[in-house]
């Protein structure tokens, strides 16, 4: 491995912050020859005794370029005989290739190197109590085994070095087990520094090519093909029927199936920043074939200021999602100095400064005075302080600090916008009072709700939510907003000076965590618990390796790429 250039602290915080971007059941099927399942997740069967045409044959077969492309990197790199990926849209690497790149795995060598204590016992204990008991201890025994391993193997293949991040940590905070960094968003960097995610995709498409991979763009999958003992044999993708020894499905989740939306989750997701391709293909392919299917309700929480202009009434009463990628708050909006974020009454709803995905979940609060999802749609809200000082969604000023310092700035930040000019999703009013007429919140509510958090604000204190009290409070959502000095508490203000502004703030997700339900070795079982020969499923359209719980930053992408390590191993394993 060439020369890595250490992470100066702004493209260390740069990398680590943007990392925070993770049924069942058809009838047997009888006779001998080939079938294939429908794409609504109903049993379809080939005529006994047809055989199935095949246009390609390949050892491993890899869907999706997410996650997936460890899947096939692993598979081109360890000598599978040969390689194809198909990915259904036009876009290299998904969802994943857009995120912030940071993978969490726990006991690597990069939390050796930041002086971290850990122990294989302490993440077991973490985990178990973060998802309340609903990981499955086997999967989550075989990433955590393998996890280190896999990667000392890509650093060494890709010349790359990660580096833990004190941002995007473990999220569930107190929690026995829970340790501050270490675990969570671990960042990538080569010779010429950090890497974006995107660069990452970039470099492992050029490296399982040169190792022979096959990758067909615009080639979605629609049908896994089966003998009658259930094996699967290969998959439809496109216009072929790919025959394949193994079929690694990794086609993300289904935050663009509105009918799946609504038969899984407990509440409305509103908003995701999931590309559109992510419509729960490899979850209908797999319980078409009998596959058994975890954590369906869960998904990778991601709040939003609604930017797109889509009405909040109409996407809750038409099950619609919108695409959302500016306003997406992972923590750079809500926790801010002179910001809150209100429900319709006025009252706020949860820490703002707090982990995304423990955030989102305050959306699911039911209320049993007024029936109803009291929190859906969300208010921010900040005062005229906060929107000088800081960029939200649409609105950009100029750096916080000087030099190093300038960290907002640097990562957010661009050409200051003009600040008399307010964007169309956010309204302006001279008083709270106005402000909650104009957003159609209840003025008696929210201006008590306001007196009792200002006063306690100017004294850094936050007795309802704990706001700022928190490790991940200070060393994330405090970073971003400028490690202020000048405050009692570094993500606490008042809200004293007029105007103020407001938007619609909505639950929303980077991805829904729910899917074919898999064992130890990636192996997706049927609802039996018994393997689906020659089936694995990794990243977001899997059961993944945290009972679909957001534990720290990077959990989806680190999990994915683990469990990759894992399948193809196991694939080669058994040929060998």
């Amino acid at each position: 491995m060439g020369e890595i250039k250490g992470m100066g602290r702004r493209d260390f915080l740069k990398t680590a912050a943007l990392s925070g971007l993770a049924l069942g059941g058809a009838a047997a099927l009888t006779g001998c020859a080939p079938s294939t399942g429908a794409e609504k997740g109903a049993s379809a069967n080939a005529s006994a005794g047809a055989d199935v045409a095949w246009d390609k044959e390949v050892d491993v077969l890899v869907i999706g370029s997410g996650t997936g492309a460890f899947a096939a990197l692993v598979a081109a790199a360890k000598g599978a005989e040969s390689v194809c990926l198909v990915e259904k849209g036009t876009m290299w690497g998904g969802t994943a290739a857009t995120s912030g790149g940071g993978l969490a795995v726990p006991l690597t060598y990069a939390a050796t190197d930041a002086g971290i204590t850990d122990s294989k016992e302490e993440v077991v204990k973490y985990f178990t109590n973060a998802t309340d008991g609903r990981v499955d201890q086997a999967v989550l025994n075989s990433f955590i085994d393998n996890g280190s391993t896999f990667i000392d193997w890509i650093s060494e293949e890709m010349g790359w070095k990660f580096a833990a991040s004190p941002l995007f940590g473990d999220y569930y905070e107190p929690m026995d087990g829970w340790i501050p960094m270490g675990r969570g968003s671990l960042g990538a960097a080569d010779a010429s520094g950090s890497l974006s995610a995107a660069q990452m995709w970039d470099q492992m498409k050029a490296k399982m090519e040169g190792y022979g991979a096959e990758v067909l763009m615009d080639t979605p999958a629609t049908e896994l093909i089966t003998d009658g003992a259930g094996t699967v044999l290969g998959a439809v993708c496109g216009d072929k029927n790919i025959k394949a020894n193994a079929v690694i499905v990794a086609t993300g989740g289904f935050d663009h199936n509105d009918e799946m939306r609504a038969k899984y989750h407990p509440f409305k997701i509103m908003a995701t920043n999931a590309v559109p391709t992510n419509t729960g293909d490899g979850q209908l392919m797999g319980m078409a074939i009998g596959a058994s299917v975890s954590y369906m309700d869960r998904c990778w929480g991601a709040p939003a200021i609604l930017t797109t202009g889509d009405d909040p009434e109409a996407l809750i009463a038409e099950g619609r999602i919108a695409q959302e990628i500016a306003g997406t708050d992972w923590a750079m909006y809500r926790g801010l100095p002179g910001a809150v974020v209100v429900n319709k009454k006025g009252r706020r709803i949860g820490n703002e400064a707090g982990p995304y995905d423990l955030f989102n979940q305050a959306f699911a609060y039911y209320d049993t005075g007024e029936p109803g999802h009291v929190n859906i749609p969300a208010y921010f809200i900040c005062d005229a302080a906060c929107w000088a000082t800081y960029s939200l969604p649409g609105h950009t000023v100029g750096a916080v600090g000087d030099g190093e310092d300038s960290y907002f700035n640097e990562t957010y930040g661009g050409e200051a916008s003009d600040p008399s000019e307010v964007p169309a999703h956010f309204v302006k009013a001279d008083t709270l009072e106005e402000l909650a007429e104009k957003l159609g919140i209840d003025a008696a509510g929210l201006a008590a709700e306001i007196a009792t958090f200002n006063e306690n604000a100017a004294k850094g204190v936050d007795p309802v939510y704990h706001r700022g009290e928190k490790h991940l409070d200070i060393n994330t959502t405090g970073v971003m907003a400028g490690s202020r000095t000048d405050l009692a508490n570094p993500v606490l203000a008042p809200l004293a000076t007029g105007p103020f502004y407001g938007a619609v703030y909505v639950p929303g997700t980077c991805g829904t965590a729910g899917g074919l339900t898999i064992n130890e070795n990636a192996q997706v079982v049927n609802v039996n618990g018994e393997p689906i020969e020659h089936l694995y499923a990794v990243g977001n359209c899997s059961s993944g390796v945290s009972g679909g719980t957001y534990v720290h930053g990077g959990i989806s992408l680190g999990s994915g790429a683990v469990m990759s390590w894992v399948a193809v191993n196991h694939v080669l394993a058994a040929k060998a």
